[in-house]
C-alpha cells in the first residue's frame, strides 16, 4: 500500500494529506515524529534522504516535496484535481507555485516564532514575524481578487492550486492571522473545511496534538 510519510502541523504534509483524500487513494499514514528526530534516523532517510516531510512510498518509488507528491497522486489516480490539458496543468500550477512561495513561505516565519520556538524552548523574533506579515499583505489581496470572481483559484472546478492554499491558511487562527480582511477567502476556506477531504484530517489545524 502506499505510505505517506507526514505531521500534523507541517502545512506541506497537510496539502499532500488533502490531496489523496480528495483524489481518493488508498495510503498508509506515517505520522514521522520531528520533535525525537524521527526524521534523521537511517530508516527514514531511506525514504527522504533529505530528512523532511513529507515523502511518498509507493512500492519501491519514493518521492518527496509536496507540490510533486499532490501532482504524482493525481495523476496516479486520474483525478481532475489536475487534468491533462496542458493549459489547465500550466494554470494550476502557477497558483500552487505562487502560494509555494507567496503566502506558504510567510507562513512559515510566523508559525515558526509563534508555534515552533515556544515549543522548542527558544526566543521569538518579532522582525520576522511582522516580514512574514507584511509580505501576506501583499499577497492575500491578489487571491482575494481572484476568488471574487471565481468559485475556485483556476474557475468552477477544485484544483491541487485550492488544496495547496486551504493548507497554506490552516493555521491562521492559532498563529492569530486575520483573515477577515479577505472576504473572498474566507467565504471560499470556510466552503472547503466543511468537505470530507478535510474533515478526514481534522476539525481544525493541530486537533491531532491537541491545540
Amino acid at each position: 500500500m502506499l505510505k505517506l510519510y507526514l505531521h500534523p502541523i507541517s502545512t506541506p504534509s497537510l496539502s499532500v494529506e488533502f490531496t489523496a483524500h480528495a483524489v481518493g487513494v488508498k495510503f498508509e499514514k506515517k505520522v514521522v515524529n520531528l520533535q525525537s528526530g524521527e526524521q534523521r534516523t537511517e530508516d527514514f532517510l531511506e525514504v527522504n534522504r533529505a530528512g523532511k516531510v513529507p515523502a511518498l512510498q509507493d512500492g519501491n518509488f519514493k518521492i518527496s516535496e509536496s507540490l510533486t507528491i499532490q501532482r504524482y497522486l493525481a495523476r496516479r489516480q486520474g483525478s481532475d484535481l489536475f487534468p491533462e490539458d496542458m493549459k489547465g496543468q500550466a494554470q494550476i500550477e502557477q497558483w500552487m507555485d505562487y502560494v509555494a512561495h507567496h503566502v506558504r513561505s510567510p507562513f512559515n516565519r510566523i508559525q515558526f516564532n509563534r508555534l515552533i520556538a515556544p515549543m522548542l524552548g527558544q526566543p521569538s523574533d518579532e522582525n520576522s514575524i511582522k516580514m512574514g506579515l507584511h509580505f501576506l499583505e501583499e499577497s492575500l489581496p491578489i487571491i482575494d481578487l481572484k476568488l471574487e470572481s471565481t468559485e475556485f483559484l483556476c474557475g468552477d472546478s477544485l484544483s491541487l492550486g485550492d488544496l495547496t492554499l486551504l493548507a497554506s491558511l490552516d493555521p491562521a487562527e492559532i498563529l492569530k492571522v486575520s483573515l477577515e480582511p479577505y472576504p473572498f477567502v474566507t467565504r471560499w476556506r470556510q466552503a472547503l473545511r466543511e468537505r470530507d477531504f478535510y474533515q478526514n484530517v481534522h476539525t481544525h489545524f493541530g486537533a491531532e496534538l491537541g491545540l
